[in-house]
């Protein structure tokens, strides 16, 4: 497979995500800064935290959940990126994530067991830049050493490990599972938003950011053809 260049709303995302973790991470005063904590946000306080939660991988994730954020943006980031353009990708993404964390309060709120916990990570986005990544290039080939595999099946991959991956890792750590389920939804909900923003169901003639559009004024273009087309 031949990796796409690393566009850089994609690349900005990946870098914002490497510093908070390593850099900041380990910083007990720093890292609440960046993990978004519902019983906090529903007090009034912290209310930034949807956003900024989005950059932080909470301590035990750090280097695998950077790789996985990596590749992600790299090998489907950068391809929407270059489809969309980056204002639009990132917009997406973003409005996605911030969604999906929002969703975790809106959970907390009628399920006041789930708001005592921490959720943290870019797992949001990653989740829809690869269902996103699946709608807009469900019909394209992609080469994978001498073969030739569907985006579907990529995208059919990576979005459930990305939905997953928190919850995986707290059950592998002995977490019981009424404390890990919750860390789905904000992925499951960046999903729902991808799908809507792509809106797969509205049929398109034209793909790619260059379309066979008519040229301006030639509105009525036909072919002329001369008396020697028309002899047998």
């Amino acid at each position: 497979m031949v990796l796409p260049r690393f566009r850089r709303g994609a690349f900005a995302l990946f870098a914002l995500t490497f510093f908070v973790t390593m850099l900041l991470g380990d910083r007990s005063s720093v890292a609440g800064w960046f993990t978004l904590q519902p019983d906090e946000l529903l007090a009034g306080r912290h209310w930034w935290t949807p956003a900024t939660a989005l950059f932080h991988y909470p301590e035990g994730l750090g280097l695998l959940g950077l790789v996985w954020t990596l590749t992600i943006q790299w090998v489907m980031g950068s391809r929407l990126e270059g489809f969309w353009g980056t204002t639009r990708y990132l917009v997406m993404v973003l409005v996605a994530g911030v969604v999906g964390y929002a969703g975790a309060v809106a959970l907390a709120a009628v399920m006041p067991a789930t708001a005592a916990l921490d959720y943290a990570g870019p797992g949001p986005i990653d989740t829809a830049c690869a269902v996103a990544f699946a709608w807009v290039f469900a019909r394209e080939r992609m080469r994978v050493g001498s073969a030739e595999i569907s985006p579907l099946l990529i995208a059919g991959i990576a979005a459930p490990l990305s939905v997953t991956f928190a919850p995986l890792v707290a059950l592998a750590a002995g977490t019981p599972i009424a404390q890990t389920w919750p860390a789905a939804v904000p992925g499951l909900l960046a999903a729902a938003v991808a799908t809507l923003f792509v809106q797969p169901w509205r049929k398109r003639e034209n793909s790619g950011k260059v379309g066979r559009t008519k040229p301006r004024g030639q509105t009525h273009l036909r072919v002329v053809r001369t008396p020697e087309d028309m002899l047998n």
